[in-house]
């Protein structure tokens, strides 16, 4: 049942509360300067303070049912030049447990390139492109430009990649968009990256948070079901690794979960939406990957910071695919950093971690590192 602030007048009564409640957060922030009172003492004063600011903002759109779809909707109409629909690809690519339902079907989904769109008449096929999918619960929507922005400099930058592709799934907002949806649209994505001719050995996938969380899901389904080739390889920012139906339970036992940014109800919101109303033990694992390891041709850096709530979930998970037969998995912990460091990483002076983070996936996927 969705709160009630979600609802007017509710929802603009919670507005004007946190119009009051931000200007005190930011007087009693500066308790930060002092180690005692921080939830994680060995953050710094900046990123704690950015995390309670965060949390609070997502807090709000996980009371207000606030998904942020709309705008990802309108940027897609003002930058038509470099926004992109694909189209469902022909219905025997969704199969098993993608296939379509009454409820979920595969649907158009519209994504933006960076630097720009190849042209009609490019030769695509030795292009290095990396494919990503933005996080926000199974419920937010993350595909904004000035997100794709954000996240392209350093796949460009550090990773060399020729072109990025900012790819919006659908967001859990109704029976039709529960899953299967979000992950059918990932294979409709790739389809047509692969129908403009790139190269699967030149096509990196990747995701953050619960994007990473579709994503390895779907490179289970293509392992499982071969109806497209396996690309190079994979990144997973920040994954969420174990969604459950006791999340609270679960992540609030999480030893940074206090000091972190993500709050509960977003994460209880989330799974409420995304997960089947019947879950089966045959679609269980492609919704919760750890402990669910699973053998794959595609290469596999995972990244986590220390500081995550979502840390040792991550790390296990990590540890579990690379104790599978054949699998290559990169695991890179960034020190100090909480979930999903680098959209903030300008914020919290992350910079330098972050971009060393990128060239570790460059130097694994392209150098032969490990």
């Amino acid at each position: 049942m969705a709160p009630v602030w979600s609802k007017q007048p509710f929802k603009a009564i919670y507005v004007a509360i946190l119009m009051v409640k931000v200007p005190l957060m930011l007087l009693l922030g500066t308790r930060f300067a002092f180690k005692p009172f921080r939830p994680l003492g060995r953050l710094s004063f900046k990123i704690t303070l950015i995390n309670s600011l965060v949390r609070e903002w997502l807090l709000f759109a996980a009371q207000t049912r606030s998904s942020g779809m709309s705008t990802v909707k309108s940027d897609h109409e003002k930058i038509k030049e470099r926004c992109a629909q694909a189209q469902p690809a022909g219905i025997e690519h969704y199969t098993g447990v993608l296939a379509a339902q009454a409820t979920a079907s595969p649907a158009s989904v519209g994504g933006l390139w960076y630097p720009g769109p190849p042209s009609s008449t490019s030769d695509v096929k030795g292009e290095k492109i990396v494919v990503h999918f933005p996080g926000g619960a199974f419920v937010m929507a993350f595909g904004a430009d000035v997100n794709g922005q954000n996240f392209s400099k350093p796949v460009l930058e550090k990773l060399k990649a020729d072109r990025f592709f900012f790819a919006q799934y659908r967001v859990a907002e109704d029976e039709s968009t529960r899953f299967p949806a979000p992950m059918q649209d990932l294979v409709t994505f790739y389809h047509h990256v692969l129908s403009m001719g790139y190269d699967p050995d030149n096509i990196l996938l990747s995701g953050d948070s619960a994007g990473a969380n579709i994503l390895t899901g779907f490179v289970r389904y293509l392992e499982e079901t071969s109806v497209l080739p396996s690309p190079k390889g994979v990144m997973l920012w920040s994954p969420w690794a174990n969604p459950s139906v006791k999340v609270k339970e679960e992540y609030d036992q999480a030893k940074n979960a206090g000091g972190d940014l993500l709050p509960t109800k977003l994460l209880q919101w989330g799974v409420e939406a995304y997960f089947p109303v019947s879950l089966s033990k045959e679609v269980l694992p492609y919704l919760c990957p750890l402990h669910h390891a699973f053998k794959t041709k595609a290469s596999l850096f995972v990244h986590t910071g220390d500081a995550e709530g979502l840390y040792e979930s991550t790390r296990d998970f990590a540890q579990e695919m690379s104790e599978v037969e054949g699998n290559r998995v990169k695991l890179h912990v960034t020190e100090g950093a909480s979930h999903n460091p680098v959209y903030a990483r300008d914020g919290t002076g992350m910079v330098a971690e972050i971009h060393r983070a990128f060239e570790d996936a460059h130097q694994f996927f392209y150098e032969g590192g490990q």
